[in-house]
């Protein structure tokens, strides 16, 4: 699967977290409104070029159809998933982002999705996580990996992004509260850009706190 992105030209970024460890106590929270956050943690995962590399190589890539418009279309991006029993699957790297964003967040998170966005014809268009339908309030844990991409937030379902960032090369990005239900996301197709991933964790069971 050959794909192209440009690593940083100025290295690690600064306050990013020492090589190997998973270190959360930098996380900065960004209220979106009163029930909804974000929290940030820019060139969090170190390494995240040769997970980057690992996961091209070795994940179970697939790419799925969605109904549309009275027809199936296949999604614009590549997708590998572990859930269920195959959760003792992960790559001994995902498993280590897990433990750590699980003991942080309190919740158990049992799913894991990695998006491939190839190149700038691939995307994901406005939404909000379908966990939405099964829990009143969300912890989504998204890292970016490969070239940064924009990644937009808008309040409800319809108008321009109020929020824009641009997430990969190891950035950590964490939506909670009720920012599924009331927030909407997207990464655009763009003229041109590299390869990027972005490996999501998300929990079946309710928070506890």
């Amino acid at each position: 699967m050959p794909l192209a992105w440009q690593d940083s030209l100025f290295g690690d970024e600064p306050g990013a977290a020492t090589p190997g460890a998973l270190d959360l106590s930098g996380v900065r929270r960004l209220a979106l409104d009163g029930r909804s956050w974000l929290d940030l943690a820019p060139g969090w995962l170190p390494g995240h070029g040769e997970l980057f590399d690992q996961l091209r190589a070795e994940a179970p890539w697939q790419q799925r159809e969605r109904r549309m418009y009275d027809r199936d279309v296949l999604e614009p991006r590549l997708v590998a998933a572990w859930t269920d029993a195959a959760i003792r699957q992960l790559p001994a790297r995902l498993q280590e982002i897990r433990a750590a964003v699980s003991e942080h967040y309190r919740v158990d998170f049992d799913s894991v999705l990695v998006n491939l966005y190839r190149d700038g014809r691939d995307g994901v268009a406005w939404h909000g996580d379908t966990v939405r339908k099964r829990l009143p309030r969300t912890v989504v844990v998204t890292v970016g990996l490969g070239e940064r991409r924009r990644f937009l937030l808008r309040p409800g379902d319809r108008g321009p992004a109020t929020l824009e960032l641009e997430t990969g090369q190891g950035d950590l990005v964490v939506m909670g509260g009720r920012a599924q239900h009331e927030w909407q996301h997207t990464v655009p197709k763009a003229a041109r850009a590299g390869a990027r991933m972005s490996i999501t964790m998300r929990h079946r069971a309710a928070l506890t706190q």
